[in-house]
Parts: C-alpha cells; sequence; structure tokens
C-alpha cells in the first residue's frame, strides 16, 4: 500500500498536466517573409539599412578612384526642403535720376536788361502782348557760359509826325542782340553778374520814313540777402531817322547828354515760385518832322508785376508799364502778358561732355 502511493501521485499529476494542456488553445504559426528575388541579397535583420546594387557599404570606404557623388537637384515640382532660404531674385540695375538743372537768372527783368548770362545751349524765348494790340518777342541761345546771340521784335518804339500829334508804334521793330559777361562770383566773392551787351536794328521804312536805333549797356546784378536781387545798368544810345529826300539826322551829333543813361530794378522772391518785380528802362521815339535836335529822344518806360514760375521749363510775367513816366500820364499806360520759354535739351548734351 505504502508502494502504490507514490505511483497515484503521479499518475494525478500527468492527468492534471494533461488537462491544463488541453484546456489551452493551438499556437497560430507565424507566416515566414516572402524570399527575395533571385540574386537580391536578403535584408539585413540588424536596422542597417540595404546597400544599393552594385554599391559599396556605408561601413566600407569608397574606391580611390570614386568620383564624390553630387548632389541631384530635386525634381521641379518638388517642394524645397523645410528651412531653406528663398531663392534671391535678380535685380537690374537702375541708374540714378539725373538731379534737375538748378533755375536759371533771366537776362531781362520786365523791360531792363540784368548782368545775368544764359548758361550754355540754353535756348531762351520770350513772347509778349500788351493792351495797346502790340506784340512783342525774344528769342536768345547761350554761348559757353560767357555769351549769349539773339534776335528780337518789339513794339515798344514809336514815332509822331510832328511834336503835338499822338505817338504811333513802329512796328514791327527787329533787333539784334550780342551779350558777353561773366556769371556772379566768377572772379572774386561778391563780384556782381556783369554783362556789356549791344543791340542794333534792322532798318525800320514806312510812309517814306527810315529809322535805326542801337544801343549798348552794362548792366550789373547781384543778390542781397537770399530772396533780393538789385540790378543796375548804364545804356549809351544812337538813332539814325530820316525823312523823304533829307539827310540822316543821328542822335550822337547831340552831345553825349542826350545819349547817356541808367536804369535798372529790383527783384524779390516773395513765395517759393514767384518773384514781384520791377524796373525802370528807356525807349527811343522819334518825331518825323521836328527840328534836327527833337528828331530823336529817348523816353523812360517803369514797369512793374510778377513772375510766376509754371514749370521748370516756363515763366508767365504779367503787369503794368507806363510810358513816358516823366510826363505822368497813366492813360497810355498799358497792362502786358509775357510768356518765357526755356529749353536745356542741348545744355544737358553739354554738361555731358564736361563730365567726360
Amino acid at each position: 500500500m505504502s508502494m502504490n502511493v507514490p505511483k497515484l501521485l503521479i499518475a494525478g499529476a500527468v492527468a492534471l498536466t494533461a488537462g491544463v494542456a488541453t484546456a489551452q488553445p493551438m499556437p497560430v504559426p507565424i507566416p515566414l517573409p516572402t524570399p527575395p528575388p533571385t540574386g537580391t541579397p536578403p535584408p539585413p535583420t540588424d536596422g542597417t539599412p540595404p546597400p544599393t546594387d552594385g554599391a559599396t557599404p556605408t561601413d566600407a570606404p569608397p574606391p580611390a578612384d570614386a568620383t564624390p557623388p553630387t548632389d541631384a537637384p530635386p525634381p521641379v515640382d518638388a517642394p524645397p526642403p523645410l528651412g531653406t532660404p528663398p531663392p534671391i531674385e535678380s535685380v537690374t540695375e537702375v541708374p540714378a535720376s539725373e538731379e534737375p538743372p538748378p533755375p536759371i537768372d533771366l537776362p531781362e527783368l520786365l523791360l531792363a536788361p540784368s548782368g545775368a548770362m544764359l548758361p550754355a545751349g540754353v535756348i531762351y524765348s520770350r513772347s509778349g502782348v500788351d493792351t495797346s494790340g502790340g506784340l512783342s518777342s525774344d528769342m536768345r541761345f547761350g554761348l559757353g557760359d560767357v555769351a549769349e546771340f539773339g534776335v528780337a521784335v518789339t513794339d515798344l518804339v514809336r514815332g509822331r509826325e510832328a511834336s503835338g500829334l499822338t505817338p504811333r508804334r513802329m512796328a514791327p521793330f527787329y533787333t539784334a542782340t550780342f551779350r558777353m559777361g561773366l556769371a556772379e562770383d566768377r572772379l572774386f566773392r561778391h563780384q556782381p553778374a556783369l554783362a556789356l551787351g549791344f543791340r542794333k536794328s534792322f532798318e525800320y521804312e514806312a510812309d517814306n520814313h527810315r529809322a535805326r536805333i542801337a544801343e549798348l549797356h552794362l548792366a550789373a546784378s547781384g543778390h542781397v540777402g537770399t530772396r533780393t536781387t538789385v540790378h543796375l545798368n548804364g545804356s549809351f544810345w544812337d538813332a539814325s531817322v530820316e525823312t523823304g529826300d533829307e539827310g540822316a539826322v543821328l542822335l550822337h551829333d547831340q552831345g553825349l547828354g542826350r545819349q547817356f543813361r541808367v536804369g535798372g530794378g529790383v527783384a524779390v522772391r516773395a513765395v517759393e515760385d514767384a518773384d514781384i518785380l520791377i524796373d525802370y528802362a528807356w525807349v527811343p521815339e522819334f518825331c518825323f518832322t521836328c527840328s534836327a535836335p527833337n528828331r530823336t529822344r529817348l523816353r523812360p518806360i517803369l514797369s512793374w508785376g510778377v513772375r510766376y514760375d509754371l514749370a521748370s521749363w516756363a515763366q508767365l510775367q504779367s503787369g503794368v508799364r507806363v510810358p513816358d513816366i516823366g510826363d505822368a500820364n497813366l492813360l497810355d499806360a498799358q497792362i502786358f502778358g509775357q510768356l518765357t520759354l526755356i529749353n536745356r535739351s542741348i545744355e544737358r548734351v553739354v554738361d555731358r561732355r564736361r563730365r567726360r
């Protein structure tokens, strides 16, 4: 009996183990991986990336004669990698625009000559009309910053048949002008602008009358402060008048006192684009049947007005002109308008040549 007890215990343990084993589910077999194609080595199981065909493993040194690989450009449609800076677009260099040329001082105020000269290559043109129905025009060309040449038509010259008659306009009265001079501060500090000018008319002939005039003037202009310019000139006149078959009566035969006159004016820059002007000038007047000493006389003209800068190339002048101010005759006063055009195209060409 004692011998059967161990056998019974072993048998019970075996039966119990068999019962537990039958209670567990059958294990599912793990499928084997698909074998790679023929000729391709199986992928490594340690996580190392597989080598490409014919490529050297990453842990093997490259051959001595191998060319270092270059980075292939990404596809056109592929977005740039994260953190890549945007491409820099090529910028075409734009030349700096030229600075506008400085404003110029004109060779005349309203009527009186100034000491300013036109810069080289500048074309100056002034056209005017007044309430008496007269028309005037003046065109000049700057020569090398030291001279200017021009032609003009004026309606200010008057003539009368006898001393008691009303003078009439002698128009068109053509003149040519040549001036030379120096700009302000050219020779020394505070040197005024200086201009020596000569004006001579073509012969005017009408109603059996013939007349000519000539003027030699020296004008000086200088700035007083930043907004005021003072102009002063001295003029030396000559004239010739003929009637019918009579010989010419010349002004220079009457003495120097009848030929020399002083004029001038002031220009004030009231605002940034407008000047207030006043000037005093002289104009010849003829009397065709008067006695010889009175055939020619110089009459003063007082003018005042404004000059407005329409643009860098255009100015508008308007004001009042009183002929023969010595007689205080306001009935013959005229309201006038003048348009000045300035062409600086040739000046820019000259400046570019100077910079070379």
